[in-house]
């Protein structure tokens, strides 16, 4: 069974008017601001609603960050009526937009978007909503918002559409280089581009089978588990770091298409 763990913020739940309990503080400090961690049987999101100013008053925005990748899904005055909604709306996002980034990475190939997207639905999954946030990853949500912002002021907009949305996270938000601790508790800042964390993480739970390469310790077909220490590269590779952020990237995707 898979967890989709959200934590929200108190923002977040004031506009969904949810009263959500606190996530546990095992030894009874940061109660509220717990850090959340994605692992094999969990994918931690970061959830914070924004409301508008000027003349976008009347308008509430929600991003969604992963804790791993720190990937931002992005939703423009979405208007949720409640949990139920956004849990449906927020996993269809999800997907759609993991299908395209492993198709464009090159991992995968358009005729195989169905079977990923059957792995996804068939999958057990929990989604399990709490009141809390983790502050390294609502820095990155910060992040999202002011290009939001940006984005409204820059176009003389109110609001985006889906596309426009998707847009905004793919070629302007998730593609930019970030940093943050490769754990809870990790003394250094690993560098990475959440689109290529997020795109390992969903090859590795809703892409079985379907790959080309073959991987150290890895089934046939499958992708590398991104969360093992020392996680594979390709056979024949030169072996990345330790905790590679990595696996198939998009980056060394663009770097063999270019070759």
């Amino acid at each position: 069974m898979l967890e989709v763990l959200i934590s929200a913020t108190n923002a977040f739940c004031k506009y969904m008017k949810a009263d959500l309990d606190r996530l546990p503080s095992p030894d009874g400090k940061r109660i509220g601001t717990q850090p959340i961690a994605s692992g094999d049987n969990v994918i931690a999101w970061q959830v914070h609603a924004v409301k508008g100013y000027r003349n976008r008053k009347e308008y509430t925005d929600v991003i969604a960050v992963e804790a791993r990748s720190r990937y931002a899904i992005l939703f423009s005055n979405p208007m949720f009526s409640d949990l139920n909604e956004f849990a449906e709306r927020f996993t269809k996002r999800w997907a759609r937009e993991c299908i395209h980034m492993a198709i464009e990475s090159g991992a995968t190939t358009e005729d195989q978007a169905q079977t990923m997207y059957d792995q996804f639905l068939d999958r057990e999954k929990v989604i399990r909503f709490v009141r809390n946030t983790d502050l390294s990853v609502n820095g990155h949500v910060t992040d999202a918002e002011q290009w939001l912002s940006q984005s409204y002021e820059l176009y003389g907009l109110e609001q985006l559409k889906e596309s426009e949305e998707i847009g905004l996270g793919m070629q302007r938000i998730n593609c930019v280089r970030k940093k943050a601790r490769a754990f809870p508790g990790a003394k250094h800042m690993e560098s990475f581009i959440p689109m290529s964390r997020m795109v390992d993480d969903w090859l590795f739970r809703f892409a079985r089978g379907l790959s080309e390469w073959i991987y150290p310790e890895t089934s046939a077909g499958d992708f590398p588990n991104p969360f093992l220490f020392g996680a594979a590269t390709l056979i024949g590779q030169e072996a990345s770091l330790a905790l590679p952020d990595n696996v198939v990237s998009l980056d060394e995707v663009r770097k063999r298409k270019k070759a």
